[in-house]
């Protein structure tokens, strides 16, 4: 006779294991807990342009980075308040803001038409061709935005929570 009512707590185990990973993940996403900066004066996170490469072919890459005084990590969404435009650019810059000067941290190519414009908090960025050049020993920066790892450990502790309600099911399952 099937049995009716209250659940009973077989389920918590895989739900403390849920609750952990999630507090695990956040634990370990830099800035996830911190707010985005408020638009003081005068600005508590501020973009830095590093450089401009041009080259022969006319086309040119803005190098940018950051200046984090607010002495812990800052999380800043993208948004009004942290976008690259024109949007043709993309998302190119970070979301997630160390503390101290960063260089190097994104680079927008530029083929043809205007420079990009860094939008960060209440200070906007322009690049432009003729702005100062970067030495022949500019490393320039890797692709991404950081968001790799933290996205790996969320499908990482998906996949063990499903794994587990699985195996869980399998172990109260009835035999034939």
């Amino acid at each position: 006779m099937p049995r009716h009512g209250r659940r009973t707590s077989s389920r918590t185990p895989v739900r403390l294991l849920a609750t952990a990973a999630i507090a695990v993940l956040v634990a370990l996403v830099p800035g996830a807990a911190a707010a985005a900066p408020n638009r003081s004066d005068p600005p508590d996170v501020v973009p830095v342009l590093d450089c401009v490469l041009t080259r022969a072919d006319g086309s040119w890459t803005a190098v940018f980075g950051y200046d984090n005084r607010t002495g812990t990590t800052v999380t800043i969404p993208v948004g009004p308040a942290n976008q690259v435009t024109p949007t043709r650019y993309g998302t190119p810059q970070p979301t997630t803001f160390e503390p101290g000067l960063r260089r190097g941290v994104f680079a927008v190519t530029v083929t043809g038409g205007g420079g990009p414009m860094w939008h960060l908090g209440s200070t906007n960025l322009a690049a432009r061709q003729g702005d100062a050049a970067c030495p022949p020993s500019t490393q320039m920066p890797a692709d991404g935005n950081g968001a790799g790892l933290p996205i790996v450990l969320a499908a990482a502790g998906g996949a063990a929570a499903l794994l587990l309600a699985r195996a869980r099911r399998r172990a109260v399952a009835p035999s034939a």
